[in-house]
């Protein structure tokens, strides 16, 4: 599986970059940046046996500032071993021509007015109308997960100062953190963009 992740706003691209990496903790990983990408290291890395036996994956930083003619040597090495676990971050918008050289990639594209942003701006007292209007558009382009990781660091720093009743936004913290976990032990009984968004009303309304 390959995803890709681009776009003009570098903070937000670079985030979900990085809060994917770091679910990759099963995985034998290489870290590789433009500037020092090693083409005969990473063909060791795929071809050499695991300690542990765990997958590979391999995140880059900048893959398509990388040289061209070692970049090419790159790319022939990936799309030679099938089912590899390839993270690519860019800094920028990447072209048509760029994305194409992994048809099957998942494209992760974000903006500078990002909807994400739009949606946890929204995060007021009595302001449910707008935040379940950017929250849809939220749930419906697949980034429920960074989403939540935004919006539980949001709440956080809200404890200490914010518009809220102290006891709401820390009753609502503590309701993602029950959420979280109930996700991760699989005990959830109701879809979680449905238990989020009950939480968030309790919030907003």
């Amino acid at each position: 599986m390959i995803n890709i992740f681009h776009g003009d706003n570098q903070e937000l691209s670079r985030l979900a970059f990085t809060n994917s990496s770091s679910q990759l903790s099963d995985f034998d990983i290489l870290k590789v940046d433009s500037k020092t990408a090693d083409e005969n290291q990473i063909f060791q890395f795929l071809n050499s046996q695991s300690l542990l036996s765990a997958s590979k994956a391999i995140c880059f930083s900048n893959f398509f500032s990388i040289a061209k003619p070692k970049l090419e040597k790159i790319i022939n090495t990936i799309k030679s071993i099938p089912n590899l676990n390839i993270l690519i971050w860019q800094d920028k918008t990447l072209t048509q021509t760029q994305l194409k050289t992994f048809p099957q990639a998942k494209i992760n594209y974000f903006q500078a007015d990002n909807n994400l942003y739009l949606c946890l701006n929204q995060i007021k007292p009595h302001n449910i109308k707008k935040f379940i209007h950017y929250y849809k558009i939220v749930i419906n382009t697949d980034f429920y997960d960074l989403f939540f990781y935004l919006l539980k660091n949001n709440l956080r720093k809200k404890v200490a100062y914010s518009s809220f009743n102290s006891d709401l936004i820390k009753k609502t913290y503590l309701n993602l953190i029950e959420l979280e976990f109930q996700l991760k032990t699989g005990t959830l009984a109701i879809p979680k963009e449905i238990a989020l968004e009950r939480i968030m009303i309790k919030l907003l309304t």
